[in-house]
């Protein structure tokens, strides 16, 4: 279960490595996407990611950095929280699913 506060700066890091347990150089070659949509069947997404806004990808441990500002996470309602993936896309379109789950978002009570 992904926890994504209302209004705080959310932040996390994954390692990508191969089945030898080397960490994947991803600084070249590759793409990232990651979405969360209250369900699978849902149109329109709570949260897109992607290198253009809240995902770094690198070449050491961690290789990929995923962040969302908290003023982008004031904005963002799923009251009963949804589902999400990132995904990493080669040179050669070849897509692999690295991490998918359920994400639920808590309400802010400060402000």
């Amino acid at each position: 279960l992904l926890t994504i506060q209302q209004g705080a700066t959310f932040s996390l890091s994954v390692n990508y490595k191969t089945s030898a347990g080397s960490t994947v150089n991803l600084s070249s070659g590759y793409t990232a996407r990651m979405q969360g949509r209250t369900s699978h069947a849902a149109s329109s997404t709570v949260f897109s990611l992607t290198q253009a806004g809240g995902i770094t990808l690198g070449s050491s441990d961690p290789n990929i950095v995923i962040s969302i500002a908290a003023s982008a996470t004031d904005d963002l309602s799923a009251p009963s929280g949804g589902v999400y993936d990132l995904e990493l896309v080669d040179s050669s379109s070849n897509v692999y699913r690295i991490l998918e789950g359920r994400f639920v978002v808590t309400p802010e009570v400060s402000r």
